[in-house]
């Protein structure tokens, strides 16, 4: 799915939750640099499983305040999964 949408050139990933470790691990995160533009990882979600920012292989570490006003802002269209 991340490789169809991310033919936009402006294709942002948003990790929450379990989501995360897909920033951490370096061969998903490789993946996802490659697929898009942004990736933006939920700081909360990632201190709350016991990691620093400084560990992200991939992405930047934002609030959930950052995320609501990206999807609500910037975004023409949202996909869940």
């Amino acid at each position: 799915m991340i490789k169809r949408l991310s033919e936009k050139a402006d294709a942002s990933v948003i990790l929450v939750e379990d989501g995360v470790y897909q920033a951490l691990i370096p061969a998903p995160a490789d993946r996802l640099s490659k697929a898009t533009s942004q990736i933006l990882v939920s700081r909360e979600d990632l201190e709350a499983r016991g990691f620093d920012p400084s560990e992200l292989k991939a992405g930047s570490a934002v609030e959930y305040a950052d995320i609501v006003d990206l999807i609500m802002e910037k975004t023409d269209r949202t996909v869940t999964g």
